[in-house]
């Protein structure tokens, strides 16, 4: 459960501009289904299918990965959404440490 809230969370702070607004929610959800594979694969990807599943939820409650069926990708465009989908996970992460780093700096106090 904390997963999926640090997942929204991200979703909230990550940076848009990356992505056209227009294909966030389709790449959102390729890379869910990138990542669940992966992770159904013992691949300690589970975090990114939580990371989108959590962007997902975020901009399109509801949304349930069994009701459309994933595209065949061949090998080219699998590396290139690997790529596409890293990109915006560190961009979220690294988004993420900034906040928190912002968040921790000692304040004055009255």
């Amino acid at each position: 459960m904390a997963s999926v809230f640090l997942s929204a969370l991200f979703a909230l702070i990550a940076p848009e501009g990356l992505v056209p607004a227009t294909e966030s929610a389709a790449l959102d959800r390729s890379c869910y289904r990138l990542m669940a594979e992966l992770a159904a694969d013992e691949d300690p990807s589970i975090t990114g299918a939580q990371y989108f599943l959590g962007r997902l939820d975020a901009s399109a409650p509801g949304f349930d990965p069994e009701a459309e069926p994933a595209p065949a990708l061949d090998e080219g465009e699998r590396e290139r959404l690997v790529g596409r989908c890293g990109a915006l996970m560190g961009a979220g992460g690294r988004d993420f440490r900034r906040l928190g780093q912002r968040l921790t700096r000692p304040r004055d106090t009255i």
